[in-house]
């Protein structure tokens, strides 16, 4: 797994989105595994596992799976920062017994399960990221769509450019799809950048041509042509990764799962009113 992970932003959300729009986190820290082929069931029962670590010992630091839809077989675990100094305190947090012994008594067991792991933090870019005032919930989003960048050494400032003119053109086009760019600081190549977008739906990937038709209506043809033009210079390398949200895997904060609590805590929710099925366990 990962280091124990990130606090969520000031109002409690992991990734981009909270129950209220508001802006995204400002450091963002994901943790990318690779599960070896024929692992995934027993990834998710370890993972399960140190979810459960969490709530037993009360931690205040949530995340979010996510698992791939497409490409290689990964998960990646999206944990949010106010700040690098509560980056640091959550680090000196979770180092501390007990929670360091029970994640401990795990991390063997998911190791034999990864080939390979990887830590990214990034910092998001605000003047490249549009927040509609309807967006989706963390709560409510299911899926999320992130590009990755690699921009070639010496084009970002075009780059940068480019990434306004889209991010004037949704706001012209009225667009309620939330976009968020992040870019990377650390644990990825340089001029590596993310750009994040939830879904609560498959279906709003059907409506996506009809979409970027109004975003590129908004920018002009004539614009949205040169920028097309011009991204052989710029970028070195390009890939979208659809991933869908895994309830099983994270430890979401109680205002996110009582969102939907069906989705979330689906043992609870159709649980007898006596039952203890919610009350967490460990070493299961």
């Amino acid at each position: 797994m990962r280091n124990p992970l990130v606090a969520m932003a000031l109002a409690g959300c992991v990734l981009p989105l909270c129950a209220q729009p508001t802006p995204p986190p400002p450091v963002l820290q994901i943790t990318r595994e690779t599960i070896k082929e024929g692992k995934g069931a027993a990834h998710r029962r370890t993972e399960q596992d140190y979810a459960n670590a969490f709530r037993k010992n009360k931690s205040p630091y949530n995340y979010i799976a996510l698992t791939t839809e497409s490409g290689s077989n990964e998960v990646w675990f999206a944990s949010a920062y106010a700040s690098f100094a509560a980056l640091e305190e959550s680090d000196k947090l979770s180092g501390k017994a007990p929670l360091k012994n029970d994640i401990e008594l795990v991390e063997a067991r998911d190791g034999e399960l990864r080939a390979s792991s990887r830590t990214m933090t990034a910092v998001l870019r605000m003047d490249m990221s549009y927040l509609p005032p309807n967006g989706v919930t963390i709560g409510k989003t299911r899926y999320v769509m992130i590009e990755t960048f690699r921009v070639r050494l010496g084009h970002d400032d075009e780059f940068q450019v480019g990434a306004k003119m889209f991010t004037d053109a949704y706001r012209k086009a009225n667009s309620q799809s939330p976009v968020f760019m992040y870019s990377l600081i650390a644990g990825a190549p340089e001029g590596t950048y993310l750009v994040v977008q939830p879904l609560a739906s498959l279906k709003e990937l059907d409506d996506e041509p009809a979409r970027m038709k109004a975003v590129v209506d908004a920018m002009g043809a004539a614009n949205f042509g040169r920028l097309m033009k011009s991204e052989g210079d710029v970028f070195q390398a390009m890939e979208s990764t659809l991933f869908a949200v895994s309830p099983e895997m994270s430890y979401a904060s109680k205002a996110i799962e009582d969102e939907d609590p069906g989705f979330w805590r689906p043992k609870a929710s159709s649980a007898p009113a006596k039952s203890k099925e919610s009350t967490p366990k460990t070493g299961q």
